[in-house]
Formats: C-alpha cells, sequence, structure tokens
C-alpha cells in the first residue's frame, strides 16, 4: 500500500517501510510530480521485468548497461489523461540482435504496470 500524506508543508509519499520521496506538484521540481511517478513506475517495471527476463535465459551482461527513459504524452484534444508512453530502453551491447528483439517483444508482455495502462482499469475512491 502506498500512503500520501500533506505534512509540513509538502506532500509525502511512503510505502509501509515508512516516507519514501516526496511529491510535487508539477515536473523538474524537488519532488516527483505524478506525472513523474507514473513515467517512473512504467519504467522501473520494465527495468525489472528486463533483469528478470535476462537472469532467467541466464545471460551474463552488466546491470548497468539497461536504461529505460518514459515520456508521457498528454491527450491532444484537451481531455486530462495520457495516451502515449514512449518507452526508451538501452540494452547490453553484448546481446545479439535477435535476442534483443525477442527480449523488447517479451518485455511488453512481462510488465505488470505497462499492461494495466494498455487495459481497462477501475478506480474507486472512497473517504477514509
Amino acid at each position: 500500500m502506498t500512503t500520501v500524506k500533506f505534512a509540513e508543508g509538502q506532500n509525502e509519499i511512503y510505502n509501509e517501510a515508512g516516507l519514501q520521496i516526496i511529491g510535487s506538484t508539477a515536473p523538474n521540481q524537488s519532488g516527483l510530480s505524478p506525472r513523474e511517478l507514473l513515467e517512473a513506475a512504467l519504467g522501473l517495471c520494465v527495468s525489472i521485468s528486463l533483469q528478470k527476463i535476462l537472469d532467467y535465459d541466464k545471460k551474463e551482461y552488466d546491470k548497468s548497461s539497461i536504461g529505460v527513459e518514459v515520456t508521457a504524452v498528454k491527450a491532444a484534444d484537451g481531455t486530462n489523461r495520457f495516451t502515449n508512453f514512449a518507452v526508451r530502453v538501452k540494452l547490453p551491447s553484448t546481446l545479439d540482435s535477435t535476442y534483443k528483439e525477442k527480449l523488447m517483444s517479451v518485455v511488453e508482455r512481462a510488465c505488470t504496470i505497462g499492461n494495466t495502462l494498455k487495459g481497462e482499469v477501475i478506480i474507486e475512491t472512497i473517504e477514509i
């Protein structure tokens, strides 16, 4: 469970281990904005999925050679939502091109956050 509290003039984001990060109201400020958190969730999911697949396939690689950049694009019609997520992935250069192609196909299916964003979800907001 993730908890968000407003305390001492800022939004604080907690997991069950305690305070993890400060939330901001807009991108590129101290703390992460909701847009940045969503982009980070997708990027982290892709990165973790890549590592799991590479480990499962018993590939040797330098984990620092993996990089993921995510850019969310807002709806052009002015509705308050994102319509596209551009995910750019840097893979270890030691992998051959055929395996990289397979890996990119598999990682899309393996990432829970990506699959959630692609699907229809229900958000139930209640007072606590």
